[in-house]
């Protein structure tokens, strides 16, 4: 064998053996044995973004003057890097950060944030589930890699995910606009809104309300349409439901 060869096959041992110790390093504990961290940012007005890149969060609001964050958060080093995450306070924006390293390394983050309950609230995130109950003023969330979840929320409604189901029950909202580019989208009403708009590029659309009178507007390219809710072209009360790839089905509550 020449010596070219035994340097290339001395070069990929050392090679493996350096991500075979960057995978075991990287191996943190999950964020169920992380002591949590916790911190309060001081907010001046009355509306608050929250942009996050990696990490599940969930948010609540209470009656408090303050933003309190929970943060569970482990990781170990890799090679060219140690994890480490950051928080802080722009104007009206919460940045919530995480690094996990350049080659083998892995960390875990997940969030508890609690806002004034008078909060208008925007909510950015990247990667992980987003969830959020308890809202009676207006709330957008955006979410480029997750789940949505939402309960119990009373104020305007926005919601958008390019990649996860989209999921929210008891609303009260008058106003609910919800999209997806490719994950299913369910709404359950507990009040009759006035206007909901839900599109998906690919999935199913399910819209729950309660009995009254609807003007109906569906479109599919692929997929089945059922209706049962009843209509009234002159109706106050409006669904809309557009899917490129996906069944759509509207249906009252007292079903």
């Amino acid at each position: 064998m020449t010596t070219a060869h035994h340097r290339t096959r001395n070069l990929l041992s050392v090679v493996g053996a350096l991500l075979a110790l960057a995978a075991l390093a990287g191996c943190g504990r999950s964020t169920d044995d992380a002591e949590p961290d916790r911190h309060a940012f001081a907010l001046t007005g009355d509306r608050l973004t929250i942009s996050k890149n990696n990490g599940d969060l969930d948010v609540r609001p209470a009656d408090i003057d303050q933003v309190e964050v929970t943060r569970w958060f482990s990781g170990r080093s890799g090679i060219g890097g140690t994890p480490k995450a950051t928080w802080n306070l722009a104007g009206e924006e919460l940045i919530l950060t995480t690094r996990c390293g350049a080659i083998g390394g892995a960390c875990d983050v997940r969030y508890q944030v609690r806002v004034p309950k008078d909060v208008a609230l925007t909510i950015d995130g990247d990667n992980g589930k987003i969830s959020a109950s308890g809202f009676d003023t207006a709330l957008r969330i955006r979410s480029d890699n997750g789940a949505v979840s939402v309960g119990d929320v009373s104020g305007d409604l926005t919601l958008h995910t390019d990649g996860g189901q989209l999921r929210a029950t008891g609303i009260t909202s008058g106003r609910v606009d919800a999209g997806s580019q490719n994950g299913e989208i369910h709404l359950s009403f507990t009040a009759v809104p006035d206007q909901v708009e839900v599109r998906t590029e690919n999935g199913a659309v399910t819209v729950d309300v309660p009995h009254a009178t609807y003007k109906v507007t569906t479109t599919t390219e692929s997929g089945d349409v059922r209706v049962d809710v009843p209509k009234d072209a002159d109706s106050s009360h409006a669904l809309t439901a557009r899917t490129d790839n996906g069944p759509i089905t509207l249906r009252t509550t007292d079903r």
